[in-house]
């Protein structure tokens, strides 16, 4: 027995706005990545089974090696920030009067609570 989930969850049977837009943005990735694929596919169709596997590899080279140096970035900056980092005070202008509006008292830099 199937059960559609999503006339069990939606009761109404209706989709919402939300879930139209998914719906929309899903099929319009969907088609857009065929679109991509059967590119590659056909500037591959004629490649040699040699050049294919240089591609791979050198691919997956330069992938593992910009994921390694990502990851040793990582771990190595674990120590702590680097030396020239230097965390400064955030200046904030006062708030614009409007009219009708009441200020807030000045805050003075010497009282601590």
């Amino acid at each position: 027995m199937k059960i559609n989930l999503k006339k069990l969850l939606n009761s109404a049977g209706k989709n919402t706005k939300q879930e139209n837009f998914i719906d929309r943005a899903g099929s319009a990735f969907a088609s857009g990545q065929r679109k991509v694929a059967d590119y590659l596919n056909e500037k591959a169709a004629g490649w040699s089974p040699q050049k294919t596997k240089t591609v791979f590899i050198l691919f997956f080279l330069i992938a593992g090696n910009v994921i390694l140096f990502i990851t040793g970035r990582a771990i190595l900056s674990a120590n702590g920030p680097p030396k020239q980092f230097k965390v400064q005070r955030l200046f904030m202008p006062p708030p614009l009067p409007l009219p009708g509006m009441k200020m807030p008292p000045k805050a003075d830099s010497n009282t601590n609570k």
